[in-house]
């Protein structure tokens, strides 16, 4: 099976290849989409559609892997990455290939073994898998194939699913590490907490507990 991983930027898309064999999984390939910066916005998205078509023609990927918008991100940059995003998303439903999506802390977990991981901290273990002579570019090339990897790892789980973003219609049960699915009032208050997290929200029992102690 091949793995396509994007890392999705209105500037620099990052992509990266992977074979899954069995529990053996090989770099293919990784490299960049990068639009001509002297074209208007709506030029550049364009780009990164056609660039990505002529990508899943080259390769024939199964699967697709893509990283969800980062939210921490300030808002001009996050709307553009969102509409780098959705011309990704466009050129992938045309393919008609099954698309599954994973935020950056599921992909950080799954690669490092820590959500709050760093680039250089993805990069390194990355560059470890796969061979530092293999893998060279920027962290946009690291980060792309650190999606793929997650996706490979979560099918080589135990009864592993993902997130499917309906691709092909439909959406797969989530299903934790731990494999518990998510559907525990724990393992969704995990959640919720981690996704508060990203936003930089504290949660009303830390701030209610605060208050308390005034």
């Amino acid at each position: 099976m091949l793995v396509l991983g994007i890392d999705p930027g209105s500037v620099i898309t990052g992509y990266g290849v992977v074979e899954c064999r069995g529990r053996k999984s090989r770099m293919v390939a990784g490299g960049t989409l990068r639009p001509d910066t002297g074209l208007p916005f709506a030029g550049r998205l364009l780009e990164i559609h056609d660039g990505l078509l002529k990508l899943i023609e080259e390769y024939s990927p199964d699967e697709v892997a893509v990283e969800n918008a980062f939210y921490r991100a300030n808002v001009k940059t996050l709307m553009k990455m969102c509409e780098a995003r959705g011309a990704i998303m466009v050129a992938l439903a045309r393919s008609d290939l099954p698309v599954f999506e994973y935020a950056p802390r599921e992909v950080k977990q799954a690669v490092v073994g820590r959500g709050g991981a760093s680039k250089e901290q993805v990069q390194f273990m990355i560059r470890n898998l796969f061979g530092h002579k293999r893998v060279t570019g920027p962290y946009d090339i690291t980060d792309a194939l650190a999606v793929a990897v997650c996706h490979v790892n979560r099918l080589q789980a135990p009864g592993g699913d993902a997130v499917h973003a309906g691709a092909r219609g439909g959406k797969r049960a989530v299903r934790l590490p731990d494999g518990s699915g998510g559907h525990t009032r724990a393992g969704r208050m995990d959640r919720l907490k981690e996704k508060l997290e990203e936003l930089g929200v504290e949660s009303v029992r830390t701030t209610g507990a605060k208050r308390r102690g005034r």
